[in-house]
């Protein structure tokens, strides 16, 4: 005990108790208090019950000394909190120098194992700052990973842990399969076995325990834990591959990842979706031997739960195994259909010129946009959106998109392109100068100069009447309907368990059929042609004339030859697309004309006696 402070037990001003802790806590003795964190002591004042310590952002703070005994702990000066008290500077240039080296020395200053959250609270805002702090872990985890020293763990709650430096590196690897827990961390010790195979000696008998392991595994967990026993089975597979001796016994390739597909084939889309994109190949590769002559409709059939890399790897799988013609009917159907997700069609945007040159084309164009739009408005979407950064990225791609397309597909592009809440108005701006880079004669359309709602060339003819119950549809379905739908799957995905969740796979499956309503309503009132049908020629029957034509000895019919989407057999009012109204277009009273049934029934021969102009 030091001599001043002994005599301050002695006087009965500081008890006994306390004495060697207060001894301990000498001038420059670095020390952890649990509040205001790492300080170190500048000075005493025995006399005025005082001791001074610098502690991080907090210089000169002083304490009473029997509440400083109880309250700090001290470390040493080699402790990675002293150093970054007194050597900031220096710590933060190793972590961007050699994080692999910092975290030797964090980890060592915990017993060898830390949880991920300590290494947060020594790190973060300080040596590394708070912006730049989850880039630098990432790259930091990585490069661990390739370090023997390190076992990284794919959990928070489970620590981060620095071997021994003098381990041997065989006994390393065995050793972490043996003590791994859970299945993640056993795949990540089977492909560091993979990786470092020629460090073990007499490696097909170490290791044929290994792999009756992972089978033991891998058959008790493949129910409750499917995705993690396919990659577990994955990791065995890859394991045999690099040592093929490991393959040859009975048993040793059991269980098979296509006998789980088998099993779990109304789940796979869930399954799928559990496993990283790295792994996804092999589940992929099983689909031929699981499902023999369909499995390639079973595969085609998720590729839009899977990401980007994952729709390159299923396309490529297809057209390695001479599928890719029906790949090609299977992706213009689903473009044409606006099925696909924007994973798959931002697949598609990136390889226009290779393996989607025969999908690729205008077409395309109002697909993304509804596919953005859908994932919009789906609070379940992912945030990220590779459609829109290739959008965005690649300046070449709109003017590809549109390279063969009519004015009216431009055009309608252009419109859904500038209205869309689905891109943010920066983007969207950039896209749109690219569009009037690529055709300048819309630009007046574009920037407003020319009326908006201006008709696209060549469109359907409708009443005004008609458009406007469009147009009122058209907002019921986006202020209502697909609000009311996103909420709907946001309750039902709260029951839990989506493989066997009938509420939210039909939530779902209405979300689909709503935003393909509004991207056909969109396409419709924005093409079509309105009219009052005022300026009708009735000196021939024609679109807005009212014809009454009459067969032999029967009782006259009259009909009103009105727009598209006005027909009402019960008022007598036929569309000019009906096979009625296209026979007796362009006829004039007293012709005669053959009308053919808009059905299978007989055609029938017809005088026309009377055309006017139809008066609303």
């Amino acid at each position: 005990m030091n001599e001043e402070v002994q005599k301050l037990v002695d006087s009965g001003k500081l008890q006994g108790r306390y004495g060697d802790d207060l001894s301990a806590l000498d001038v420059g003795v670095y020390c952890l208090h649990k509040s205001w964190g790492v300080g170190k002591v500048a000075s005493w004042d025995l006399l005025g019950d005082r001791i001074y310590l610098d502690f991080e952002g907090k210089p000169n703070h002083g304490m009473k000394l029997e509440f400083a005994a109880k309250s700090l702990r001290p470390i040493g000066a080699d402790h990675i909190l002293a150093e970054r008290l007194e050597k900031l500077e220096e710590l933060q240039q190793l972590a961007i120098d050699d994080p692999v080296t910092l975290m030797q020395k964090v980890v060592s200053c915990y017993n060898n194992s830390m949880l991920l959250d300590q290494v947060e609270e020594v790190l973060k805002g300080t040596v590394v700052s708070n912006e730049k702090y989850r880039t630098w872990w990432d790259n930091a985890k990585k490069k661990m990973r390739q370090n023997r020293l390190f076992v990284v763990p794919s959990k928070r709650n489970v620590p981060l842990e620095l071997r021994p430096s003098d381990l041997n590196i065989e006994d390393g690897l065995l050793q972490d399969f043996n003590n791994a827990r859970e299945l993640k961390v056993k795949v990540a010790a089977v492909d560091a076995i993979v990786k470092d195979l020629e460090q073990i000696e007499g490696a097909v008998e170490k290791l044929k325990p290994v792999v009756e392991a992972i089978n033991e595994a891998a058959s008790k967990s493949q129910r409750l834990q499917t995705a993690a026993a396919i990659e577990l089975i994955a990791a065995r597979e890859r394991l045999q591959e690099a040592l093929p001796e490991l393959a040859e016994g009975e048993g040793l390739d059991k269980p098979a990842i296509s006998e789980i597909v088998i099993e779990n084939e109304s789940n796979l889309r869930d399954i799928i979706g559990q496993l990283p994109a790295a792994g996804q190949r092999r589940i992929y590769e099983a689909f031929e031997p699981a499902f023999g002559e369909r499995w390639s409709a079973v595969l085609f059939g998720l590729i839009n739960v899977v990401n980007l890399r994952g729709v390159g790897d299923v396309a490529r799988l297809a057209i390695d195994r001479e599928k890719g013609e029906e790949l090609e009917a299977f992706l213009k159907l689903g473009i044409q259909q606006r099925s696909l997700s924007t994973e798959v069609l931002a697949w598609i945007c990136k390889e226009r010129r290779r393996f989607a040159e025969t999908v690729f084309g205008p077409e395309l164009a109002s697909a993304a946009i509804n596919a953005l739009e859908r994932d919009h408005y789906d609070d379940d979407a992912k945030k990220s959106n590779k459609l829109q950064d290739i959008l965005m990225a690649d300046s070449l791609l709109v003017s590809d998109l549109l390279e063969d397309a009519s004015r009216n597909q431009i055009r309608m592009f252009a419109r859904r392109l500038k209205n869309t809440p689905a891109i943010e108005d920066l983007s969207r701006n950039s896209l749109l100068a690219r569009v009037i880079k690529a055709h300048p004669d819309i630009q007046q359309m574009v920037t407003g100069e020319a009326e908006d709602d201006e008709p696209l060339d060549d469109g359907l003819i409708v009443s005004w009447d008609s458009i406007e119950k469009r147009k009122v549809q058209l907002e019921d379905i986006i202020t209502n309907k697909i609000p009311e739908n996103t909420k709907e799957i946001s309750v039902a995905a709260s029951y839990g368990d989506l493989r066997e969740n009938f509420e939210f796979k039909a939530a779902k499956d209405q979300q689909a059929i709503l935003m393909r309503q509004k991207d056909d309503l969109e396409v419709e009132i924005t093409t079509a042609r309105g009219t009052d049908f005022a300026d009708a020629d009735a000196s021939k029957v024609g679109v807005g004339t009212i014809v009454t034509i009459k067969e032999g000895a029967s009782d006259s019919e009259t009909y009103s030859i009105l727009g598209a989407w006005d027909t009402d057999l019960d008022e007598g009012i036929i569309s000019y697309l009906s096979a009625t109204a296209k026979a007796l277009s362009g006829n004039k009273e007293g012709d005669e004309v053959e009308i053919h049934s808009d059905g299978d029934g007989p055609s029938r021969k017809v005088t026309i006696e009377k055309i006017e102009a139809y008066v609303k």
